[in-house]
C-alpha cells in the first residue's frame, strides 16, 4: 500500500507525506518539505491515519 498526498504548512511551504507498506513487513511514513526530506520513519508496525502521521511529524518538527 502507498498513500501519498500534500499540504500547505502556515509558513506557506508545500509538505509531501508518504505511508508506504503493510502490517506484516510494517510501515514507512516520510515527509518532505520542499523537495527536502524532513524525516523517514521505519518500522512501525501500527497503521497510523494520515491525521496522526501529520501529528507526528509536526510533533517532531517542534522538537516534542
Amino acid at each position: 500500500m502507498i498513500d501519498s498526498w500534500t499540504k500547505q504548512s502556515p509558513s506557506g511551504k508545500t509538505v509531501t507525506f508518504k505511508i508506504e507498506g503493510d502490517r506484516k513487513s510494517g510501515f514507512v511514513y516520510s515527509a518532505k518539505m520542499d523537495g527536502r526530506d524532513i524525516k523517514e520513519i521505519k518500522g512501525f508496525r501500527e497503521e497510523l491515519t494520515r491525521e496522526g502521521v501529520e501529528v507526528m511529524f509536526a510533533n517532531y518538527v517542534a522538537g516534542k
